[in-house]
């Protein structure tokens, strides 16, 4: 068992370096314009400098989910623009998604449309879909799998299939650091977009792209942690197909569970070493707002009397002349259960 595994393992690298490197500028991150908490959490694969989920949370790691209390509802869009492309000005993406939390595990389900014409990055027209479930398997572990398929056109026809896998371990408080998390995933193990027309970063005709088995693994803290402030950080590595060496950070500074603040940067080599430079880091701001529902209403009768609501935009300058606005709505029903059931025995009630 343990050679076939091993081999098994040796023909999925081998295959992998066929390939040669040449997506598109910005295809690794495709998928990650599509809402404001994308565009400024880092790609974290430990759940982001301060540690929040949403349904596309599982772009980065399908295990982030396996923690959440409560059904999320998500909806974001993005608008790209580019001042330099005579042809093409303006692009865009959206998505949609939820995640169901249940005694079994946690699932969720995630719709993203990308449509990017330009020049300077063009990773051209597709829709996705996501569905991923994870669960704790301790206080403090948590595992993950999901699959994900789309359609490709408008630059060629075509389609790809595959399977992520991830885990978080949260360590808890460590000296001065609060909520200290590592992730670790291992992404888009299947087919990837291979019969497309769009340039890749050396400009001429892209390669298999989003890289095949990316492997990411992150860690993430708050630094600082005192009264209505909290400032967390975030680093992440990423191999796309063991073939290029991506660096992400991030920081979040949260005002009384109110505001939050974020900034991610991204060093991707072999884009910095094809002249597809990114040097600027993106900029998000969120508030998130307490809504109480009527006596009667569908929300109550659920048990959702109160929830919470998070509006986020974000902006980033991408490539060259492209900069992307995107903004989105998040919504946690009910509130988090922060307390232990109280048990009574016979006769103490």
């Amino acid at each position: 068992m343990q050679k076939r595994m091993v081999t098994a393992a040796v023909v999925l690298l081998l295959s992998v370096l066929v390939y040669a490197y040449n997506p598109p500028a910005g295809g690794q991150n495709f998928l990650r314009i599509t809402e404001p908490q994308l565009i400024t959490g880092a790609a974290s694969s430990a759940g982001g400098a301060v540690f929040s989920v949403t349904p596309s949370s599982v772009i980065n790691n399908p295990a982030l989910t396996a923690f959440e209390q409560r059904v999320v509802l998500d909806v974001a869009g993005t608008m790209l623009f580019d001042s330099s492309d005579s042809e093409h000005t303006v692009g865009g993406a959206f998505q949609t998604g939820i995640v169901l939390p249940s005694r079994w595990c946690v699932s969720s389900f995630l719709l993203q449309g990308v449509w990017v014409p330009f020049e300077n990055m063009q990773t051209g027209n597709s829709f996705n879909l996501n569905a991923t479930f994870s669960k704790d398997v301790t206080d403090s572990l948590a595992v993950g799998i999901g699959a994900d398929a789309g359609i490709f056109y408008g630059y060629g026809t075509d389609w790809r299939a595959g399977v992520n896998l991830g885990a978080l371990y949260r360590l808890g408080d460590v000296a001065f650091l609060k909520d200290v998390r590592f992730g670790a995933s291992l992404l888009n193990l299947g087919k990837q977009w291979t019969e497309t027309s769009v340039l890749g970063i050396t400009e001429e005709d892209a390669s298999s792209w989003p890289g095949i088995a990316t492997f990411r693994t992150g860690a993430a803290a708050v630094l600082y942690s005192a009264g209505i402030m909290d400032i967390g950080a975030s680093l992440d590595i990423s191999a796309p197909a063991f073939q290029n060496f991506v660096l992400d950070t991030g920081v979040q500074i949260e005002f009384n569970d109110f505001i939050t603040v974020s900034s991610s940067w991204e060093y991707d080599v072999r884009e910095y070493s094809e002249g597809a430079v990114n040097i600027m880091p993106s900029v998000g701001v969120s508030f998130k707002f307490i809504i109480n529902s009527k006596e009667g209403s569908l929300l109550a009768d659920k048990g959702w009397e109160q929830s919470e609501v998070t509006v986020s935009a974000a902006w980033q300058q991408l490539y060259e002349t492209v900069n992307a606005a995107s903004f989105g709505a998040v919504m946690n029903l009910g509130l988090k259960d922060s307390e232990a059931p109280e048990i009574f025995l016979w006769g103490e009630k």
